[in-house]
């Protein structure tokens, strides 16, 4: 009778100490998880969750866009102080 009886306890202690472990491991991987992200964007500038290749493309497409822009109006910026020019040397 005592044999089944610490049997038993010996295998609740086990299910124990493997939930315990689980559980322990959970809260490890959730601790590390949101510093090493926040030193991701602290040294690289972005998150992780930022680089997708997506996300990355859209990105450089309105930089050329916004690129673009600012080469067209120093183009007309050009024309002008070189019209502005003509007119001030008649």
């Amino acid at each position: 009778m005592w044999d089944i009886a610490l049997s038993v306890l010996l295998l609740a202690s086990i299910v124990f100490l493997v939930y315990e472990l689980r559980k322990f491991g959970v809260l490890h991987a959730r601790k590390y998880e949101l510093p090493t992200e926040k030193i991701w964007e602290k040294f690289v500038g972005i998150r992780p969750d930022d680089m997708e290749e997506s996300n990355l493309t859209e990105k450089v497409q309105k930089l050329e866009a916004r690129i673009a822009g600012i080469e067209g109006d120093i183009e007309k910026q050009k024309k002008l102080t070189k019209k502005l020019i003509e007119e001030l040397g008649k």
